[in-house]
């Protein structure tokens, strides 16, 4: 039977799965042995290679086979691509809009509005909104082959999928409260990896200071809690108790670190170095760009405060209702 040791072996190449390979081996082996020991029997002779040939021919070919054990044969499942290329399209928006304002700050503050310094910022900035988009995506296509491992077609099944016995019906049952948006838990995982990116400066935005950075590790301990929490959520698909009592300190966190952030001086505004190159007859008014951007920085803190505080409104709310229908 050396033939089908060979072929096992190369069944078991071809497979994705890495934990229970070994079973499926010993499985497809002893099926293929007892298929051959029935043949012989059948037809009254010892099995031969002759006769493997012929078994392992009708059995089919190594790579067929191994698609019947590979649960996730796609980077990213056809189930999943619609909201793949959803979440895709307001990333790479909102990327390139950031990064394209970025570029125009550094265009109005360091260069003046022609020759080879205005182009060469152009070109530097261009290239860096190319750049941050490649790896955005990079980011976006990692978290879903992620997702597509680990929360198989976000729980679809296939007779979510099927057409003809859908009933209109249905659209009266009230939703369950305990239920999760999917969705929305994508795309917060999403954009929280791209914020952690940001933060961290892999992608560099030259606005945050040594008072910024003295809060990072607190804000990636939140960011990290936000996709781990996210991240069961999408795999239990409903609340409990547990993970509204997560969600309400998260956010408590969260509200924590935005109120000390807003009150302490410089903690993100625009570098000396930004307004080396401004010239000295140039129209910019640097005081008043500097004052608006660091007013736009306080609005950003409270709005984080308030999306919080309603987070934590909403998950308490949860909790209490959970509480009473018990």
């Amino acid at each position: 039977m050396k033939l089908i040791d060979r072929y096992v072996n190369e069944v078991g190449k071809r497979l994705l799965v890495l934990q229970g390979r070994e079973d499926i081996e010993k499985e497809l082996r002893s099926t293929l042995e007892d298929m051959l020991e029935e043949r012989a029997e059948k037809e009254g002779r010892p099995a031969d290679e002759a006769m493997e040939i012929e078994l392992l021919k009708e059995y089919g070919s190594p790579d067929a086979v191994a698609t019947t054990y590979n649960p996730h044969p796609y980077l990213i499942g056809p189930r999943v691509f619609p909201l793949f290329l959803k979440i895709l399209k307001i990333v790479l928006l909102s990327t390139a809009f950031g990064m394209t304002v970025v570029m125009i700050i550094k265009l109005v503050t360091q260069t003046p509005m022609m020759g080879s310094d205005f182009t060469e910022v152009l070109g530097d900035g261009l290239g860096n909104i190319l750049s941050t988009v490649i790896a955005a995506s990079g980011y976006v296509v990692l978290i879903f082959a992620i997702i597509e491992r680990t929360v198989p077609d976000l729980g679809l099944k296939e007779e979510d999928f099927k057409t003809e016995d859908w009933d209109p019906a249905a659209l009266a049952k009230e939703p369950d409260p305990d239920s999760v948006n999917r969705g929305e838990l994508v795309a917060e995982i999403v954009f929280t990896f791209i914020g952690l990116a940001i933060i961290n400066e892999i992608f560099y935005i030259p606005v945050f200071t040594d008072e910024f950075r003295k809060f990072v590790p607190w804000i990636n301990a939140a960011f990290v809690t936000e996709i781990l929490l996210d991240i069961y959520l999408l795999r239990k698909a409903v609340w409990d108790t547990g993970t509204r009592i997560v969600k309400i300190a998260m956010e408590a966190g969260t509200i924590v670190i935005a109120g000390i952030m807003l009150y302490t001086p410089n903690v993100i505004t625009f570098s000396s170095k930004i307004f080396e190159n401004v010239p000295e007859d140039s129209s910019v008014d640097i005081e008043v760009v500097t004052r608006f951007f660091d007013v736009g920085v306080s609005i950003a803190f409270i709005v984080v405060i308030v999306v919080a505080s309603f987070e934590l409104v909403k998950a308490a709310i949860g909790l209490i209702r959970s509480f009473t229908r018990k």
